[in-house]
């Protein structure tokens, strides 16, 4: 790849003649399939700085934890069913659990259902569909997101690993391997 630069500081990259971007401050611009671009007459050839491998995998880093952030909040599935999973239902889930904890200790079975109000617990589910929480359901509900952030944190930290040790971290894909999230 050659580089090229204009008086003003712009700089241009070609492959074989075409042009691959450019570049202008912080902006890169990437040329459309088959387009004809006209460039800079004062284009000066020149060779990039190195390129700070560490600022890449930083860069490439952040974008595998927002991965792994946006699966987090995706939901979880229980049997059939798919609970939220942002921090607002995470705190409410332990509170099921919590009131499963007090029916038990009460002499309730895990089978009977959580009552507020003397009226059984039905919580919305992800797909709008309300599910009847029994202690059961309860603990299998906040067991369920911790195997989720398990999952998510091994996931996260084997493509660090992979993407760290690729010889173009910038370009590692690291799109595979995750858990689905509700709607895909």
């Amino acid at each position: 790849m050659q580089h090229y630069a204009t008086a003003s500081g712009d700089v241009w990259a070609f492959e074989d003649d075409v042009l691959v971007s450019s570049v202008a401050g912080t902006l890169v611009f990437t040329a459309p399939d088959g387009a004809v671009l006209q460039t800079p007459s004062d284009l000066t050839p020149f060779t990039p700085p190195p390129v700070d491998l560490s600022v890449v995998r930083n860069i490439k880093w952040d974008a595998i934890k927002a991965e792994r952030d946006r699966r987090k909040a995706g939901g979880f599935k229980v049997g059939a069913l798919w609970f939220h999973s942002d921090a607002d239902s995470r705190i409410q889930h332990l509170g099921l659990k919590d009131k499963a904890r007090d029916q038990l200790a009460a002499g309730g079975a895990m089978a009977d259902n959580l009552t507020i109000l003397g009226q059984p617990v039905k919580w919305k589910t992800m797909d709008g569909s309300l599910a009847t929480i029994t202690a059961q359901l309860a603990f299998d509900i906040v067991a369920a997101a911790g195997d989720l952030d398990a999952r998510l944190f091994a996931i996260a930290e084997t493509h660090r690993a992979a993407m760290e040790a690729a010889a173009d971290p910038a370009a590692y894909d690291f799109s595979a391997g995750w858990p689905e999230t509700f709607g895909g």
